[in-house]
């Protein structure tokens, strides 16, 4: 017969080999715990990842208005009440007058075709765009540059370049019809471009003239609808970059912006004689009823022959055109003066 002792320690073996029984081995409940650490990791991860992107979001609007604050690691996208609102706060910032200067570029397949500017100033109906183009040289042409004003003043046209005399000065288009060249791009039409469905995402910040700016990506490419005007923009181009820096008021001070436009052409060349005539060559007869629609267009303006070279390359030409441009806006909300010119030459615009 047992003694208490005995009996006591009996029962604490028989609880020991029972709770063997149920119990991991001592890996398995490392195994365990490692695992619930991960698991607690990942929802803690999680939580973080999302109070981010509530924090980003908040950030992005808050440095809209003026909170600034320093740019988050992953930005999410701007609701689109937001982008509303900067679209809404841009236009009315300039809805009577304002000032925008375009610069941009024209490449095929990489090579520079020509480089401008348009300084734009806008007050009311009246409009004055200061245009300046610098051509490279390529084709045996020297490089070149050529610059004129257009402006309107209450209804009439001004036109400043080379008159008819060689001497530069201003015109007055007497035409009461109106002239070709009388529609001066509006530059407030890229407002249209702020749309929720281009996804814009928080870049960060840039500080230009003093001003701080909060830089804004598109995602997803809106449609073109609103760049119709800028020079290089075709029917089949798409855009490919957008970029705007916005103020503390929700207001668009610079737009930057790529457009590409992937395109065939047939081998037609062109050679000038030296008497000054230009022809346009084709390597192949199938060719010529395109070279001729393009010859009996250029004959408005000098003598074009057409002619068949067949030791021409007769291969299709492939071209990537791509137009980059930089719309920066200012004088916001202050009045911009466009005054007549005096001494303007009148001359019946024929277009």
């Amino acid at each position: 017969m047992l003694t208490d002792d005995q009996l006591a320690d009996h029962l604490r073996t028989r609880l020991r080999l029972e709770v063997a029984t149920i119990q991991p081995p001592a890996d398995l409940l490392a195994s365990l715990r490692r695992r619930a650490r991960r698991s607690l990791t990942l929802r803690v991860t999680g939580v973080t990842a999302a109070l981010a992107a509530a924090a980003a979001t908040a950030l992005v609007a808050t440095t809209a208005t003026g909170g600034g604050g320093a740019a988050p690691s992953g930005s999410a996208v701007l609701t689109a009440a937001m982008v509303e609102r900067v679209a809404s706060a841009s236009r009315l910032a300039l809805a009577h007058s304002g000032r925008a200067k375009i610069a941009y570029r024209e490449t095929d397949n990489g090579v520079l075709q020509v480089s401008g500017t348009d300084n734009i100033a806008f007050a009311g109906k009246n409009w004055n765009d200061a245009i300046s183009q610098t051509f490279p040289a390529r084709d045996g042409q020297h490089w070149h540059a050529q610059s004129a004003i257009d402006r309107i003043v209450n209804g009439r046209f001004y036109l400043y370049t080379t008159r008819r005399d060689g001497r530069r000065g201003w015109t007055r288009d007497t035409n009461p019809s109106g002239h070709p060249v009388m529609s001066i791009p509006d530059p407030r039409t890229l407002f249209g471009l702020l749309s929720p469905s281009a996804k814009f995402k928080f870049i960060g910040h840039v500080v230009i003239g003093g001003v701080r700016l909060t830089e804004l990506r598109a995602t997803r490419q809106p449609g073109l609808h609103a760049i119709n005007w800028l020079p290089g923009v075709q029917p089949g181009s798409h855009l490919s970059f957008l970029t705007i820096l916005v103020d503390k008021h929700n207001i668009v001070h610079r737009i930057s912006l790529r457009v590409r436009l992937d395109r065939t052409t047939k081998p037609i060349y062109f050679k000038r004689f030296a008497d000054g005539r230009l022809a346009l060559l084709v390597p192949r007869m199938a060719y010529l009823k395109e070279a001729r629609a393009l010859a009996k267009k250029m004959r408005r303006h000098s003598h074009v022959i057409v002619r068949v070279d067949r030791s021409l390359p007769a291969a299709v030409h492939r071209h990537v055109d791509v137009t980059s441009a930089t719309v920066s806006f200012s004088s916001f909300g202050k009045k911009v003066a466009i005054a007549a010119p005096r001494h303007a030459v009148p001359v019946y615009g024929r277009g």
